[in-house]
């Protein structure tokens, strides 16, 4: 955990000298987080039911349709393979950021440093998926978003922080 920490005051220098929200929005932010990632815990429950129903399907459908008559393996079993290898990859990565976050919602409710804490945690993990998403994918652009979303997450995470941050040894 002290890496994470370490990597937050990074992230803080970083966004220092950035213009800020006005009081008012931050005030009302930090106040109503907790709501709002209760919301985003509820649509990701949704998504990961989905997506397991659609990566079974793909699993059924690619293993059918890639071995073909008498054995013969159709060069489309490569990319199907590492399809699902990196489908589940990204499920696993959004199943622990839901975990996470839904564990946050409680402490962010009662203005708790360790919620702060679980989101910056959530932040991390997110870029983390991003990028292994990224490279599984073969998909360039999703690194340039990746950084685009994690340069907003860490805006607003940062913009709420004094709300919720105690003082550290």
């Amino acid at each position: 955990m002290e890496s994470i920490h370490k990597f937050e005051i990074i992230v803080e220098g970083w966004l220092k000298p950035l213009p800020h929200l006005p009081t008012d929005w931050r005030k009302w932010l930090a106040h109503n987080v907790w709501w709002l990632t209760l919301i985003g815990v509820i649509l990701s429950v949704f998504a990961i039911f989905s997506l397991v129903g659609v990566l079974l399907v793909a699993m059924s459908i690619f293993g059918v349709a890639t071995t073909g008559f008498y054995g013969y393996v159709a060069p489309v079993t490569t990319y199907s393979t590492w399809w699902i290898l990196a489908s589940v990859v990204s499920l696993a990565l959004l199943a622990v950021t839901t975990v996470l976050e839904a564990m946050a919602i409680s402490p962010l409710k009662a203005m708790k440093a360790k919620g702060w804490d679980l989101m910056f945690l959530v932040f991390v993990v997110g870029i983390v998926s991003g990028v292994v998403s990224a490279v599984l994918n073969f998909n360039v652009f999703s690194l340039f978003s990746t950084a685009i979303s994690a340069i907003i997450s860490a805006y607003f995470l940062f913009e709420v922080r004094s709300y919720f941050v105690t003082k550290r040894a």
